[in-house]
């Protein structure tokens, strides 16, 4: 998985109101409005990608 495959996954997920809540409380540009629950299940997913955290 690349870092560009985990954006595309970050943008299913994100709504605009939840978005307004975010930047509501100080959070800028760019954001996708993602909530934590569902930044958990792509968390998860990913976990073991050593590729992604340049340890491979």
């Amino acid at each position: 998985m690349t870092a560009n495959e985990i954006v595309d996954q970050l943008r299913l997920p994100g709504s605009d109101s939840y978005k307004r809540v975010l930047f509501n409380h100080g959070v800028q540009e760019p954001c996708f409005g993602v909530k934590i629950a569902d930044l958990r299940k792509i968390r998860n997913r990913i976990r073991m990608e050593n590729r992604l955290a340049g340890t491979s």
